[in-house]
């Protein structure tokens, strides 16, 4: 299997027109603790290629890349990985985004901490979580904005 920023090259480089074309791409379990296929469409290659505001799609797929590079690092049981098509503010309700954080933090190791990837609405922020330190941490490029309230719900519950 291809590692999945080369799947996207190799995807874009095919020149497929902009019709109802899709890739699978299998995630493997050890990525996000579940074993999951996702759909890569066009228009995620054009939002990626263009710069605009990228799908959660493209956030897993980066991320699995981070997954590759943790894994060649010996560093994978530092860092724990949360997909964000379960956790941003389109997931689904306040409950099940709750839900999934903690079954992902529930067996953490001291010394690890949580990326969360979350899209409030319009853009990409991070949060790191440290459970054991009970520590969050929220990482917004743009310049004063407040955090979102769903995602300190989320945290919170």
């Amino acid at each position: 299997m291809l590692p999945p920023l080369l799947a996207l090259c190799q995807f874009v480089q095919t020149k497929l027109k902009p019709t109802k074309v899709t890739v699978r791409v299998h995630i493997p379990d050890e990525v996000f603790g579940t074993d999951d296929d996702t759909y890569l469409l066009w228009e995620d290659i054009l939002q990626f290629g263009s710069m605009t505001e990228i799908g959660s799609t493209a956030i897993a797929l980066s991320i699995w890349n981070l997954f590759d590079y943790l894994k060649m690092a010996n560093m994978v049981n530092l860092v724990g990985l949360v997909d964000p098509g379960q956790i941003s503010s389109q997931s689904g309700t306040l409950s099940h985004c709750s839900k999934h954080l903690s079954d992902c933090l529930k067996n953490a190791d001291d010394d690890q901490f949580y990326l969360v990837p979350y899209n409030p609405g319009g853009h990409w922020v991070l949060i790191i979580v440290r459970p054991t330190k009970e520590t969050v941490h929220y990482m917004d490029s743009l310049p004063n904005r407040s955090i979102d309230e769903n995602m300190r719900n989320i945290v919170n519950t």
